[in-house]
């Protein structure tokens, strides 16, 4: 796709965007409201969409060995954004105490929540399907090496078993192992039960991009803004490690230019709103991180449609 046809996409993923953060200041999204309607949609919506990209009859699965062979290209790209976000975080030579911060900015994008609206915007529902197979590793990694940036070694190993199994329990999660299952048994027609599930998954990306908007709203503009070690982080999230996976995906065996561009988006998301939680949960200081998320949200706007076209 051109630059001109993305960017255009992305224009009509952002008024959404905007429209939620004008509700947000007007007063119409309480945090509550927010919290409630975050909940329904990582623990119902989300995974809907997730199973709706497998089912009906126009469906065009992968094969057994494409399907693991996205699963196993996944998992090598999150390797080569592991070297470089901690190479960028030597490099920056950043305040003690804040570098799981800027690795986890750097490392991991918002593949799922916002992902998955923007990549079947641009690419089509298709798409969804190998975004979804494409998430096993990510939720796999994002739930032991993410949890770990923030808390080392705490809790040695049964810390980091509890972790996994946190990991399993994921809706999200689950519903991309059912996808992985559809694939291998070729079963896509769920009759009135798939059509059930395709309508609630549609309300994922109205919803998402509105809970975006407000967000974003949430933040105080200049405070975001002066972290100059943010930018950076953001440069090497949106634009580097995606530009690295690109390199990588084109040397794996196998890989069409659809299962090459889906993976890669999925690598140009902002940063990943798990991150925030660590911070309070394992008492790190959070605004490096809520200024690299608030940053990454507003410049992807831009910098998806560029890594776009750089796919092809």
């Amino acid at each position: 796709m051109s630059f001109t046809s993305v960017a255009l996409q992305m224009l009509t993923v952002s008024l959404p965007i905007l429209l939620g953060w004008c509700i947000a200041k007007l007063g119409f999204m309480k945090a509550e409201f927010e919290r409630e309607l975050s909940h329904l949609l990582l623990q119902v919506a989300l995974p809907c969409l997730v199973l709706s990209s497998a089912l009906g009859d126009g469906v065009k699965l992968p094969s057994i060995a494409d399907t693991f062979s996205l699963m196993g290209l996944s998992f090598v790209m999150y390797v080569v954004a592991i070297v470089i976000a901690f190479a960028v975080t030597a490099a920056l030579r950043v305040p003690k105490g804040t570098e799981c911060s800027y690795r986890f900015a750097v490392l991991f994008g918002n593949a799922g929540f916002i992902g998955f609206p923007v990549i079947s915007a641009v690419l089509g529902k298709q798409a969804l399907l190998y975004a979804s197979i494409a998430l096993i590793p990510l939720n796999i990694l994002m739930f032991t090496v993410g949890a770990m940036l923030f808390s080392g070694m705490d809790g040695g190993l049964k810390k980091q078993m509890r972790n996994i199994a946190a990991c399993c329990k994921s809706p999200g999660l689950i519903a991309s192992a059912v996808v992985l299952g559809i694939v291998l048994t070729g079963w896509t027609d769920w009759g009135v039960l798939g059509d059930s599930i395709s309508i609630v998954g549609t309300m994922t990306t109205p919803a998402a991009l509105l809970l975006m908007g407000s967000s974003i709203a949430k933040y105080r503009p200049l405070e975001m803004l002066t972290n100059w070690r943010a930018y950076v982080a953001v440069a090497f999230r949106l634009v580097v490690v995606p530009t690295a996976c690109l390199a990588v995906a084109r040397l794996w065996p196998g890989m069409t230019p659809m299962f090459i561009a889906t993976l890669v988006l999925e690598m140009a998301m902002p940063v990943g709103s798990n991150g925030t939680l660590y911070c309070l949960q394992y008492g790190k200081d959070a605004r490096p991180m809520m200024q690299c998320t608030f940053l990454s949200i507003i410049c992807s706007i831009l910098t998806i449609p560029l890594v776009t076209t750089l796919c092809g």
